[in-house]
């Protein structure tokens, strides 16, 4: 492992340890509503015709409230799967769309209709950390990075306040690809 990974391995798992107690506190449900408030009254989120996003797991910040949002004002929604080479393609999410539990603990789409990446007109960008000039880091797959490069929509990114930071803690590498807006 190299020095650069060790270093963002260090950062994630104290940024899981951190979200994790974040999310446990009722103190901060307010704090939490103020983002979800923040992110329906974007313009670029709320004229969004299709919107890629993930199914949250239990120590991430729900999304549940934003796609319930999104169907309610006629948003199309569509969640990643992943794919071999560390890729992913996004499927549009339906009452008829069939979930499964992959073996790293994520849901995603099993069969559906795929939509092109230049379908998605927005996508909200999941991640552990945050800096103030739009660096993220993730779980470490690189999935995200992948994706946003040659993507042309909107990249927008939510974060509580232990995730967001004046500047990045971790070293930003070459292939890191920057959101477009970090809400927090």
């Amino acid at each position: 492992m190299t020095e650069i990974n060790k270093t963002k391995s260090v950062i994630r798992q104290q940024q899981i340890a951190r979200l994790h107690d974040f999310l446990e506190d009722p103190d901060n449900q307010v704090e939490i509503t103020r983002l979800y408030e923040s992110l329906f009254t974007n313009p670029q989120f709320a004229r969004s015709k299709t919107l890629g996003i993930t199914l949250s797991m239990d120590d991430e910040l729900d999304t549940q409230p934003v796609i319930q949002w999104a169907l309610t004002h006629h948003i199309q929604v569509a969640v990643p799967r992943t794919l071999p080479h560390r890729q992913m393609e996004f499927v549009q999410l339906t009452d008829d769309t069939k979930l499964s539990q992959t073996k790293f603990g994520t849901i995603e789409p099993v069969g559906g209709n795929v939509l092109a990446k230049n379908q998605l007109d927005t996508l909200l960008v999941p991640g552990l950390a945050f800096s103030k000039d739009h660096y993220r880091i993730g779980y470490g797959g690189g999935f995200y990075d992948r994706f946003l490069k040659g993507f042309t929509g909107a990249s927008i990114a939510l974060a509580t306040s232990v995730q967001i930071f004046d500047e990045p803690i971790w070293n930003v590498e070459d292939f890191d690809v920057k959101v477009n807006k970090i809400i927090y």
